[in-house]
Order: structure tokens, then C-alpha cells, then sequence
């Protein structure tokens, strides 16, 4: 799973976090395939705001249409931990109810803030690829690393080696077997 993102979104995700320092801040990702066209803010009314974030379902529920009218879909969820790292916490993975999605965390312990996103399914936490640049990203198994690249290379190293030692070794069976009866 990729997400991309122009950096004029990701910098609208870390200004609302910023904003609702000391509370957690929520919103969503608005786009087509993995592709973020829009950011929006959901009010989070959540009891404890500074621990946990809840959207608030009129709001999100106007954003699901408005975003089904416009031929578009909801991409990703988004929320802020003000004092924490950008990894999903055990309420974070509890609470995740769209599987497809990602779900993009702000972290803003340190100096600058932290953008990582991710995928939770029945629990399972995988990492998102997330791209933050102008430039649409290649597909995603168009991207192989330079390991996979040696690795495909190796393979086809060793399979050409197997097919020529197989060859000369019938290519010998057929000549003993030619000399044995002449």
C-alpha cells in the first residue's frame, strides 16, 4: 500500500497538529487511489483531548459524502501525538475501523515533526509507504530494491547454469550411448 502526498498537504496535516498542541488533533484524507488531493479537519470530541481523539460523526459522515459526490473516497485518516512518536498506539490499532486505509500520525516529540502512515487490519500494523513530493511516485512493484534486483539476477544466473550443465549432460548420455553402439 502507497500514499502520496504533495507537500503543501503534508505541511496542512502538521499545522492542525501544531495547532492542537496540547491536545491530538483528527482529519481526513480526501483523494483518488494514492493520491491525497485534500486535507480536512474534524473536530475532535474526544472526553480526554490531550490522550485520544475522536471524530466528530456529523462531520465525518458530511466528508464521506461530499467526498462520494465528488467521485472521490476518503484515503486516509489522520490524527496528531502531541508528546509521541508517529507509531500507532494499542487504542490507535483497537479503534482502527477502515481496513483499506491508512491512517497517517504526527508525531511531535522533538524538534520537528514526524509524518508516518499506516495500515491496520484485525489488528495487524503494517507500515505505508508515504511519499511526500510533487512527483507522482512509480507504482509500487515497479519499485524494488537494489537487493531484490540482484537477487532476480542471481536466480536467473543460476537457472541459465542448471539448463547448460542439463544440456551437456544429455548431450554426453547421447554420444555414449551413439559410441556404445557403433
Amino acid at each position: 500500500m502507497q500514499l502520496w502526498l504533495k507537500p503543501a498537504l503534508a505541511q496542512a496535516i502538521v499545522e492542525h497538529a501544531k495547532r492542537d498542541i496540547p491536545n491530538e488533533c483528527c482529519g481526513v484524507i480526501i483523494g483518488v487511489g494514492i493520491e491525497g488531493q485534500e486535507v480536512v479537519a474534524i473536530p475532535n470530541i474526544a472526553s480526554q483531548q490531550d490522550q485520544h481523539y475522536r471524530m466528530d460523526d456529523q462531520s465525518l459522515s458530511e466528508i464521506f459524502f461530499r467526498a462520494q459526490r465528488e467521485n472521490r473516497e476518503i484515503i486516509g485518516f489522520y490524527h496528531s501525538h502531541p508528546n509521541g512518536d508517529p507509531i500507532p498506539s494499542q487504542t490507535d490499532i483497537h479503534l482502527a475501523a477502515y481496513p483499506n486505509t491508512a491512517y497517517v500520525i504526527v508525531g511531535l516529540q522533538g524538534s520537528e515533526a514526524q509524518l508516518a502512515a499506516w495500515s491496520i487490519k484485525s489488528h495487524e500494523v503494517k507500515r505505508v509507504e508515504m511519499v511526500v513530493s510533487t512527483a507522482k511516485p512509480p507504482p509500487e512493484d515497479a519499485t524494488r530494491s537494489l537487493i531484490q534486483k540482484r537477487a532476480i539476477i542471481a536466480a536467473v544466473i543460476i537457472a541459465m547454469a542448471f539448463m547448460l550443465i542439463l544440456s551437456l549432460s544429455l548431450y554426453h548420455q547421447r554420444l555414449l550411448f551413439l559410441c556404445l553402439n557403433l
